[in-house]
This record gives C-alpha cells, structure tokens and sequence, in this order.
C-alpha cells in the first residue's frame, strides 16, 4: 500500500486544468498476449471501471477478483459520481477497462478516491488511452474549458483482449490521427480567407511525411488474408502514442477535423458513435470546404481500413443533414475554421453527400 502511494504522488492530477499533466511520450504501455491475466496475479485490492460491452468478459482475463465493478454509459459528471460512489471505499487501486468512455470515467472515479489508476483499453481507437486529461461533460455536451486530469501509472494491451473487437473499432484509433490531415488544407484555406499566415511548408513537411508513413507501412502488417495481427494493434496503438510529437504544434492548425467529433455529438445530441470515425469524416468535410479534393484523404482512410461515411458508422441521412444544417452555426460560435467561413450552400451539400453515398 505504501510503494502504491509514492508511485502516485509523483503523477499529476487535478480537478482544473492546468499543465502538470504527464505528456503522452513517458506513458508506458505494455504488450504482450495473457498480459491481464499474468499482471493481476499481483495486483492489490481494486475495482474496476468499464461499460457493460467491455467489461462482460473481463472474468475471462483476470486472475484475481475485483472488490467492485462500476458501470458507465456517460461521462455526464452527475452520473460518474454516482458511479463512484456505489463502489467500495477500501480498495487500493482503480482500473481502468474499455474503450475511450470507460477509460476517462476511471480517471473520474480514480481522481475521486484518491487511488492509484491502470488502465486496460479494449480497443486501441482513442487518446484516452495515453492523456490523463479528461473534459467535464453536463449530459452529452463538454462544458468548454473544463476539466481536469488524473495520470495513471501505465497501460496494458492485452493483444488477446483487443483482438475481440470488431476490426473497425481498432483502426478508427489511426482515423483519429489521419484526421490531423485536413488541417493543412484549412490552414491554407484560412491563409487566404482571413489573416492567417502563409502557410510554413518546413513546419508542416515532417507531419505530412509521417501521416504518409502510416498509411504507407499499415497494410504490411496486416496478415496473409488482410486479417488484423498483434502487429496491427501494436502499430495503431503507437500511432496514437506518438501523434503529440509527431504533429505540428502551432496554433494555425485548427484541428476543425478531429473537433468534427463534438460538433457531430453535440448537434445530434447522442452517442453510440466512434470518436475515430466521426475525426475520418470531419477530415473528408474539411478537406472538401476547402475546395480540396476529397480523394487522396479518403484513399488514405480506405487504404488503414477506417471507416468514415455516416452510413458506416451510424449516422442516418437525416442525421447527417441536420450536421450540415448546423455546422457553420456550431464551428462560427465555438472554433476558428474554414467551417466558420463557409455554410455549404444546396448544391455543395448535394456534391458531399454524394461523395459520401448519402442518398438525398
């Protein structure tokens, strides 16, 4: 109990934002097959965190049993909350289970109790699994400029446990990096629309470079068949561990579509989408109001196996038009973007959604 508390104190966490926060590079992360089941064996009294899919299979990994388990469906506060404290008090340890909601809910419960925090991803699809940050949610919707951060003491990816998703639930963790794309596009397009600079190709080449790589190297470590390996899940996983230094720190690079994420979520007012995939398709409309052509960013997304057309990824048609009725609104009121200089007329809209094999 005691080497499990040192340990802690020398990671951040806070209940507001700031900068003390561990950055993505000196996470640890390990891999390895019986990883869950191999590690538990040592582990002190905990409880875990997770959502009902992630965590019905959990006793299947586990050598040991947990003191509690505590089911999330939102990261509404008022719900993690209530959560925490229907787990027990006299734990020594939180665990965290799942997919991107899971992952931020056990930082919450984590942060709560003052425990140490590990985190066990079911999919590797998100930055949750390398940030100890995590936004304050009031229902559906981030309450901007809120949060706080709880850093945890490593990750384990259990290739047994990953390889039970479905495929498209693992490579919408690469869509979430090859989103990044779209912001040269928008950075030129701003460049020309607005006071933004020219565009500083030698700031940018490295990042075009590695997204290029990416997309270069994946299908090589897919199987004989095209089937995903241990390879694949270790290469998407570092994809979204290295994406921080890899990408351009500068602040004309917007990132409108990775924000694509809550703009869909908040427009639509619901979840039972995958961030991954909604961060694919803001990059195709992005790329597309910026009067790009559309093609070489969804060859790149096709190529990594992402999904990205809202028929694909649960958004009906008349979803996806209520998004486009509501983006120039949402995007002029909360982010500087090429989406807050330009409300898609009739015939735009027609072009994209035919792009995108949404039938009107």
């Amino acid at each position: 109990m005691k080497g499990i508390r040192i340990l802690m104190s020398k990671l951040g966490r806070s209940w507001t934002n700031g900068s003390n926060f561990r950055p993505a590079r000196d996470v640890e992360i390990k891999y390895g097959k019986d990883l869950i089941k191999n590690e538990s064996k040592n582990w002190p009294s905990y409880v875990v965190v997770t959502t009902k899919t992630s965590g019905k299979d959990f006793n299947q990994f586990t050598s040991s049993i947990p003191r509690g388990i505590g089911i999330v469906n939102m990261l509404d506060w008022d719900h993690l909350e209530e959560v925490s404290n229907a787990l027990p008090d006299d734990a020594d340890l939180v665990i965290g289970l799942g997919g991107g909601t899971a992952l931020d809910a056990s930082k919450y419960v984590a942060l709560r109790k003052n425990l140490p925090l590990r985190l066990i991803p079911s999919i590797v699809s998100t930055g949750a699994i390398i940030h100890g940050v995590f936004a304050k949610w009031k229902g559906r919707k981030i309450i901007a400029g809120e949060g706080a951060y709880c850093d945890f003491e490593h990750v384990l990816v259990d290739y047994d446990l990953v390889s039970k998703s479905p495929w498209y639930l693992n490579t919408a963790g690469i869509g979430d990096v090859l989103c990044m794309w779209s912001d040269f596009s928008e950075w030129k397009f701003l460049s020309d629309h607005s006071d933004f600079p020219t565009v500083d190709e030698q700031l940018i080449s490295p990042a075009i470079k590695y997204l290029e790589s990416l997309v270069s190297n994946f299908p090589a470590t897919l199987g004989r068949n095209g089937e995903f390996t241990n390879e694949t899940i270790k290469f998407i996983m570092n994809s979204i561990h290295e994406r921080d230094d890899r990408m351009v720190k500068s602040k004309y690079m917007t990132g409108a579509g990775h924000y694509m994420t809550l703009a869909i979520e908040g427009i639509l007012d619901r979840g039972g989408l995958i961030h991954g995939e909604l961060a694919a398709l803001g990059a195709v409309i992005v790329e597309f109001a910026c009067g790009s052509d559309t093609k070489n960013i969804e060859n790149m997304l096709t190529t990594c196996k992402v999904r990205y057309k809202p028929g694909d990824i649960g958004i009906t048609t008349e979803e996806f038009l209520k998004v486009l009725d509501n983006l120039y609104d949402f995007y002029s009121k909360n982010n500087i973007s090429v989406l807050s200089h330009v409300d898609l007329n009739k015939e735009q809209r027609s072009a994209l959604c035919k792009i995108l094999d949404v039938k009107i």
